[in-house]
């Protein structure tokens, strides 16, 4: 554990220092790209002296005040280091929540424990994502209060938006891995299977289709929550791209339709949720327009044994 929060330690300090070189105010000096390298090294008694030259020198650099605020925390100075962190705010310093973060760690180290809480309640509040920076250990004397466990919960809620909307779970009985057939007739000991899974935090539902010699597959199953409707990106091996577009109805099955790629055709597919151990995949094809339609494709999908 130790170990991987010096590790996660070292990636955020390199966040900061980068940060320093890349906010909104005047490119960094020759005195400031010093001052940098010295926090880059860990050497915060040197880059603390560095930096309070550098924030007189350039009083108007959010960057200068922020080292400074940054190398004085980190030197077991949070009380010195708050109005330095505060004027690196005003002066319009990014990442903002950068900041608020040093900020919240100060108050804690100092048993201030309600600025540090509403510092870690902004960041949750704009969308901010990195859950690993809450386990730092200036933290811990907020760690068992429920407030900063709805922080940390609101936090898990933006890095992984999908896990937690129910939109993007109704497609779940599709996951697994299935022996695909024929409906109606009985199963193959040989044959097409299929693999899907979550993908990217639970927000893809990813087909690797394998219909046994040739043909094989792969689609994309995503809910856009512009426009609240499901979308599969399909292709196959021999280049054929299909888009469809779709939604759930009331009957808890997932009705797609798109227009063939490459042709004036429709064409229609139909997820029907039979259980916990099959799904049907029913197509339809229309090569006028929508008036008529028939019957392309007609698969039951059987849960793996």
């Amino acid at each position: 554990m130790g170990r991987s929060l010096a590790v996660l330690a070292a990636f955020f300090l390199a966040g900061e220092a980068r940060a320093l070189q890349s906010s909104a105010a005047p490119a960094a000096s020759a005195q400031e790209q010093a001052a940098v390298r010295l926090q880059q090294t860990g050497d915060w008694a040197a880059s603390s002296s560095a930096f309070e030259a550098l924030a007189k020198a350039e009083p108007d650099n959010p960057r200068a005040a922020f080292g400074l605020g940054a190398a004085l925390h980190e030197t077991g100075k949070p009380e010195a280091a708050i109005p330095h962190l505060r004027r690196a705010q005003s002066l319009g310093y990014q990442p903002l929540n950068q900041v608020r973060l040093r900020l919240a760690r100060a108050y804690s180290r100092l048993g201030d424990k309600a600025k540090a809480m509403a510092e870690l309640e902004q960041m949750a509040a704009s969308s901010f994502t990195n859950l690993p920076v809450l386990q730092n250990p200036d933290l811990d004397p907020l760690r068992s209060d429920a407030a900063f466990q709805a922080v940390v919960r609101k936090v898990t809620g933006n890095a992984r938006p999908c896990e937690s909307d129910p939109n993007f779970r109704k497609f779940d009985f599709w996951e697994g891995d299935w022996d695909v057939q024929q409906t109606g007739v009985p199963r193959a000991p040989v044959g097409a299977s299929s693999h899907v899974e979550r993908i990217l935090s639970g927000c893809v539902i990813f087909e690797n289709w394998e219909p046994g010699p040739g043909g094989a597959g792969k689609s994309f199953n995503v809910y856009n929550t512009t426009t609240r409707k499901w979308e599969q990106y399909w292709v196959d091996a021999t280049g054929r791209i299909t888009h469809y577009f779709g939604e759930f109805h009331d009957d808890g099955n997932l009705y797609y339709e798109a227009d063939q790629f490459g042709t004036g055709n429709k064409v229609r597919m139909t997820f029907f949720n039979q259980g916990p151990d099959e799904v049907r995949q029913l197509g339809h094809l229309s090569t006028d327009g929508g008036k008529t339609w028939s019957v392309s494709f007609d698969l039951t999908y059987l849960r793996k044994r």
